[in-house]
């Protein structure tokens, strides 16, 4: 999920995250309020957004994440509502989408 975010849905340049070792990251913690938003460093919260994307579950339920940091240090991957419980799931890779490709499914069924 890191590796598709930091080369798909970047929002500026994730070149220095790529060198980061992603598969060795360790979730340590979550979100209390119930979504499915995961912390790699315990009580973390971003600064900067390294990349996005939307989310366009099968049951068309949608959301979006957002992956931020904090010292140069993928901090916390934050998935909010797009619906009402929408943020309580975590995505498989196959539903997350660029905002390009979100735009151009929409122009697409007009």
């Amino acid at each position: 999920m890191l590796r598709w975010l930091l080369e798909h849905a970047a929002v500026g340049d994730a070149s220095a995250y790529l060198t980061q070792p992603v598969e060795q990251m360790r979730v340590v913690g979550g979100c209390d309020c119930g979504c499915s938003s995961l912390d790699f460093v315990p009580n973390a919260y971003g600064e900067t957004i390294i990349a996005d994307a939307l989310i366009a579950f099968p049951d068309g339920q949608q959301a979006g994440m957002i992956l931020w940091d904090a010292g140069g240090q993928i901090q916390w991957l934050e998935v909010y509502e797009g619906h009402p419980g929408s943020a309580d799931r975590f995505p498989e890779i196959a539903n997350l989408r660029t905002w390009e490709q979100w735009g151009a499914a929409s122009l697409a069924s007009k």
